[in-house]
């Protein structure tokens, strides 16, 4: 019955998110607040966005409520799981966590710790396994392993961050690594047969684009030699190998062959744009509308949810930061995931 009612409720919300028109109306405000008036009207936010005042809002805040509301979607559905909102929920409250975790580094990196406080979701304080206020009060990188002692993190990334040069794309690999490790463990404690498979593939379809994309643009703005790239990659893979990445490097231009394998190896199979990100991300939108519409497990069908969420507030990321930076509509559209 509840494996039923999450697949349900997890539709029902998809059928909530924004369309291809609610984007093209929003892309034509002409400020964040009237954005935000906007998204008062939407089922998803109204919540959030009831008490705000469209003349006084800022960007750093809509984005805030966008996270906000997509938090308490996702915390209202899980509670109808079976395995508890511990069982998925977790899923997600880590990723939340890892990423964090990654602008907190880059943002000692450059001494802008204040940047990440202000801008942390506190909602998620209690759920993550630091405390976000003593990281951001880490005056180096090397005080950062300290504060990480006692987590995951701390022993894959010591060695780096106490580094005389840390290295920040290291760091952020080993960041994805610890959080992808993670989840393999948590499937295979709470998961079996098709549906660990199913749900460990969900992750490598991830790592074979964000492998992909990493090579392609450290090649086309860095031209990196090899084995620099292949530092940065994540070591996990569902269709795309080692060795297609190594003989594509190995050539005079790698990016044909780097842009050919986005088709060959299935990461995105329809050319919708000529941004590489653009096509991945539409293809991985299909493919949890498809997920989500054809199953009847749970975990499969918040997971799907999941997805489509982060991708809808991506939208809405880029929406507000065009109109703050005063792009036009049609360039912050090339970028939009849209139905």
């Amino acid at each position: 019955m509840a494996n039923n009612a999450v697949t349900a409720k997890s539709r029902a919300i998809s059928g909530k998110l924004l369309t291809r028109d609610d984007y093209t109306s929003l892309l034509h405000k002409n400020s964040v607040g009237a954005v935000a008036g906007a998204l008062k009207t939407r089922p998803l936010y109204a919540d959030a966005f009831a008490d705000i005042n469209e003349a006084a809002i800022h960007r750093a805040q809509a984005e805030q409520l966008i996270e906000r509301s997509v938090f308490n979607t996702y915390m209202r559905v899980s509670r109808f799981s079976a395995s508890g909102k511990n069982s998925i929920m977790s899923f997600y409250i880590r990723r939340i966590e890892s990423e964090q975790l990654i602008k907190a580094v880059t943002a000692i990196a450059s001494g802008s710790q204040e940047s990440f406080m202000f801008s942390f979701p506190e909602y998620v304080t209690e759920h993550i396994c630091y405390d976000p206020i003593a990281v951001a009060s880490a005056k180096s990188l090397s005080g950062l392993a300290d504060i990480l002692a006692g987590t995951p993190y701390r022993r894959p990334l010591t060695e780096m961050l106490r580094a005389d040069s840390p290295d920040i794309n290291r760091i952020i690999t080993a960041v994805n690594v610890c959080y992808i490790k993670w989840a393999f463990a948590r499937i295979n404690e709470c998961s079996s047969g098709k549906e660990r498979q199913l749900l460990k593939d969900f992750f490598l379809r991830k790592t074979d684009a964000d492998n992909l994309l990493m090579c392609l643009r450290t090649v086309s703005a860095f031209g990196l030699e090899p084995d620099r790239i292949n530092e940065l990659l994540i070591p996990y893979h569902k269709r795309l190998r080692q060795k297609e990445i190594d003989e594509a490097l190995k050539l005079a231009d790698p990016v044909p062959a780097l842009l050919e394998m986005f088709v060959t190896e299935r990461i995105a199979t329809a050319q919708v744009s000529d941004i590489p990100e653009v096509n991945v991300n539409a293809s991985e939108y299909r493919y949890f509308r498809h997920r989500l519409a054809v199953s009847s497990n749970e975990t499969e069908s918040l997971y799907s949810l999941m997805m489509l969420l982060k991708t809808e507030s991506t939208n809405l990321f880029r929406i507000i930061e065009g109109i703050r930076y005063g792009l036009p509509p049609e360039e912050t559209e090339k970028y939009l995931i849209m139905q």
